[in-house]
């Protein structure tokens, strides 16, 4: 009798054990899934994305070409910088991670802001105001170039853009070398200046 209870608690133990893995590996697997994390940053009022639509721009292909409108009002074209490498990043006041990599992005446009070009995109349409965004990156003492993108048509239509920050890594001949969704750093905005073609 005592054989059997033992016998009894250990099958349960091990089917228990059984259920407990399998809930761990999917949530490990859930970890690396972006379909969790594409849709943290979409405001109330915005479209949720398409399920099993593609997003985002694959390396090797020609960036987009684009004209936008910085703070000041004056017109800039992607075009503007053909022969020299740019860091298109998509980005938001509202968005944690895009405060987080920041930083690093004004250490790395003292640095390097001659060789490479950083343009950060505003999706100015999910902004209280410019004002605000004028605010935040003086509150921030950010002075890298902004750009703003009033009708949200260059970061969903033209480069697919689902999460932010989203970063493109763009070489002097105009394709995309590297997409980053979440936030980048540093070291890997580094890497991207000292490659050379």
């Amino acid at each position: 009798m005592v054989k059997k209870v033992i016998a009894s608690l250990l099958l349960a133990a091990l089917v228990g054990f059984a259920l407990w893995q399998g809930v761990l590996s999917e949530e490990a697997a859930n970890e690396n899934d972006l379909t969790d994390y594409k849709d943290l940053n979409i405001k109330d009022g915005q479209a949720e994305p398409v399920t099993g639509e593609t997003y985002g721009l694959e390396p090797g292909k020609e960036a987009p070409p684009f004209t936008l409108t910085n703070l000041e009002g004056k017109a800039v074209k992607l075009s503007d910088y053909k022969g020299k490498k740019v860091i298109l990043n998509f980005w938001a006041t509202w968005c944690p991670p895009c405060k987080e990599e920041m930083p690093d992005m004004q250490k790395f446009h003292e640095k390097y802001g001659k060789e490479v070009q950083i343009l950060a995109v505003n999706l100015t349409s999910s902004e209280g105001s410019k004002e605000g965004i004028k605010s935040f990156l003086n509150e921030h003492h950010l002075t890298f170039q902004v750009l703003l993108d009033e009708e949200d048509t260059v970061a969903t239509k033209s480069y697919r853009v689902v999460t932010i920050p989203t970063t493109y890594f763009i070489d002097e001949e105009g394709k995309i070398a590297k997409r980053i969704n979440g936030p980048m750093n540093l070291e890997q905005m580094e890497t991207f200046a000292s490659k050379s073609n």
